[in-house]
């Protein structure tokens, strides 16, 4: 059986929504505040779920009622939480401020993320064609571990993208950051000198996504732009977890680079329409692919 292994964190999301964001040193009033269930790892982990794959979940929660709260909601989604620590401590959470454009500005407190250790990831049974999404909202070390030791396609999310030792781009298939981290990986405001950086280090492709102006595919031999799918967004939070987990799902099912990019950007497309910071279910991405005639993987 294929799975997709999911290394990464969990978060307590509680969201502000505002009609603007605030200027320094200024009070706005919010429209609705609410809590969920987030944290990159948990965004990827549960989307891709939604979508049928069978998932295994890394991750370290608190010994406090949030991550008793996060288990039965992995059991809920259907990820399997078997290989989640409880570490002594608080669980991770974070501040989302969500204006009336659906743009979002986000504040995370790592809290037990940072208790999840390299130890605590063993992926050396994994499969060739197992799927492994990671990101960098836990220890660096961590993530290191998870990608050397992986014997399928590894994806580093490099979110957010502060990663001190580089080489570990060289363990990674494909490397998915949006504009904002290609630049501070790359130091370059050039996009195609930042292309050619970063193909020298990862072994497949470079996947940027560009919000409403698509996505761009490199690999050494092919550059592609994928069009955004038009859509009214309402909530611009996690859409880069859904494009990641959709983009997992795609690969586990054997279609190409291009097709699986395709597919991502559509249902992340879809998941800015609906509020929260999780992916769509199964039949809602079936029916909105029918209108845009995209076949699923």
């Amino acid at each position: 059986m294929v799975l997709i292994h999911v290394v990464g964190s969990y978060n307590l999301d509680l969201t502000v929504k505002v009609d603007r964001f605030p200027e320094d040193g200024e009070t706005t009033f919010s429209n609705e505040v609410r809590t969920g269930h987030g944290g990159k790892g948990s965004n990827q982990a549960v989307s891709a779920s939604r979508l049928s794959s069978k998932v295994k979940l890394y991750a370290a929660v608190g010994n406090d009622d949030v991550g008793r709260d996060a288990i039965s909601f992995w059991e809920s989604e259907g990820v399997d939480h078997g290989n989640v620590k409880v570490k002594k401590g608080r669980t991770g959470s974070a501040i989302i401020i969500v204006d009336k454009k659906g743009k979002n500005r986000i504040i995370v407190n790592r809290g037990s993320n940072l208790l999840l250790d390299p130890e605590d990831v063993d992926l050396s049974s994994s499969g060739k064609d197992d799927v492994l999404l990671t990101q960098m909202e836990v220890k660096e070390s961590v993530v290191k571990k998870s990608l050397r030791e992986f014997n399928g396609i590894r994806i580093l999310n490099p979110a957010p993208s502060i990663i001190s030792d580089m080489s570990l781009l060289e363990h990674v298939d494909i490397l998915t950051p949006n504009e904002i981290e290609f630049k501070e990986l790359t130091s370059t405001d050039d996009i195609q000198d930042g292309i050619d950086l970063i193909l020298k280090k990862v072994r497949m492709a470079l996947i940027i996504t560009l919000g409403e102006r698509g996505v761009i595919i490199a690999t050494r031999h092919k550059r592609v732009i994928i069009d955004s799918v038009k859509v009214n967004p309402i909530d611009t939070t996690g859409a880069g977890d859904v494009f990641n987990a959709a983009l997992a799902f795609a690969i586990e099912k054997g279609t190409t680079l291009e097709e699986a990019v395709g597919f991502a950007n559509a249902v992340a497309g879809l998941s800015v329409t609906i509020e929260g910071a999780l992916g769509p279910k199964l039949e809602e991405v079936k029916l909105f692919l029918d209108k845009l005639n995209i076949k699923m993987p």
